[in-house]
Parts: C-alpha cells; structure tokens; sequence
C-alpha cells in the first residue's frame, strides 16, 4: 500500500505527465480559438513539449504563455500564412475530387503532393520558431531540409497527426487529450532531431542551425535571448 501511494510510484510519474499533456493540449486549444493566434499558440505548445522530452522540468502554464508572448508578433503572420496555404490546397484537393476524372485527377494528385509537403514543412516549423530566433524564410528553408533529410522520422508524424485527427473525428471529447499524446510523440522525435543544433540543458550557448541560416549580429542583439 506505501508503494501504491507513494508519489515516485511510476504509475503516478505517468498520470503526472498525461496531466501535464493535458494541460499543455488545453491551452493550445484556448490559445487558438481566436484563429489569428493559431501560430504563437502552436509555438508555445511545442516549446513545452519538447522542454518536457528534453528533461526540462518546468511549470507548464508559465512556460507556455511566456513562449506564447516572446512569439505572438512572428507568430501570428506565420501562422497565417501556414494556415492559408493549407485551406488553399486542401481546398483545391476537394474541388478536384468532385470534378471527376481526366485532368482534375492529375491535379488532384498534384496538389495532394504538395500538400504532403506543406504538412511536413508545418510539423518542424513551429518548434523551430518556437526556440530560435529565426526570420520566417529562414524557418521554412530549414524546416523543409529537416523533413526531407529525415523522411522517416517526417512519416511517423504525419501518420501519427493523421491518426490523431481520425480518433478526434470518431470521439470528438477525446480533443482534450489526443493532441497532447500526438505533440508528445512529436516532440519526442524533434528533440532528438534538433539535439545537434540546441544547447546543452547545462549550459546557455546556442549553437548555430546551418551556415546560411544566420542573423546579423546587430538583428541578435536587438531580439529576444536564446528562447
């Protein structure tokens, strides 16, 4: 019985984190309702997380909005246009689809490619603007050499995303939590994605992404600390 209600039981170390997930995937939900802040929300949402995979203990609300207010300028102009240019084609996938066959089943498929695409650039890009400070063209160009040099890692998560999303359609109450448990396993894999290019948890220093992704130095100085 000791053991059972002993706090560093690993059946409460796990109920602890799913509850930590839950709160994460509620304030990304709150936080997006407006539309226009889909982007910081969703950047906050993965600085947390990958925090969490990286063993960064801290206090999730608090670290939330805090990533949340350093990224609202940036995020919201890049979450719209993330967010246009996902209905633009998702859009167009439809019409194709019900304007039979010939031509329209070529650009069906034309733009299901490119939404493929779009969906792995969409997947790395918010936890890079999450912890570097990067202007948006910097984040899309390394965003969309991740996903392509990973293209694995990059297939788990848009099959893991999808998956989430059908659940979601099936049970719809389950949008509390399945986001959470979705963006867990995502930022498990971005981690250790990004691990060469984040600084060690013991130390302060940033290293640098890729040799053309860079900032001046006055453009630094000016920014926000290493996030």
């Amino acid at each position: 019985m000791n053991k059972l209600f002993n706090l560093d039981n690993p059946f409460w170390n796990s109920m602890d984190r799913v509850f930590d997930l839950f709160i994460a995937n509620v304030l990304w939900l709150v936080c997006c309702l407006p539309v226009f802040t889909i982007g910081p929300s969703t950047a906050a949402f993965y600085y947390v997380l990958v925090n969490m995979a990286r063993g960064e203990d801290g206090i999730i609300s608090r670290d939330f909005f805090r990533s949340f207010k350093q990224n609202f300028r940036q995020g919201v102009g890049f979450g719209l246009l993330m967010a246009a240019v996902g209905v633009f084609l998702a859009v167009d996938i439809n019409m194709c689809y019900h304007s039979g066959t010939g031509i329209y089943t070529f650009f069906m498929v034309f733009f299901s490619v490119l939404f493929l695409l779009w969906g792995s650039v969409t997947l790395y890009s918010f936890a890079l603007l999450a912890k570097f400070n990067k202007k948006n063209t910097e984040i899309l160009v390394w965003a969309f050499l991740l996903a392509m040099g990973h293209p694995g890692q990059t297939f788990l998560m848009l099959f893991v995303t999808a998956g989430g999303l059908w659940v979601c359609h099936l049970l719809p109450g389950l949008v509390l939590i399945v986001f959470g448990l979705v963006g867990r396993f995502h930022s498990v894999l971005l981690a250790s994605i990004l691990k060469p290019y984040l600084p060690d948890i013991d130390t302060d220093e940033e290293l640098e992404p890729l040799s053309f992704i860079t900032s001046s130095e006055n453009e630094d100085k000016n920014r926000n600390e290493e996030k």
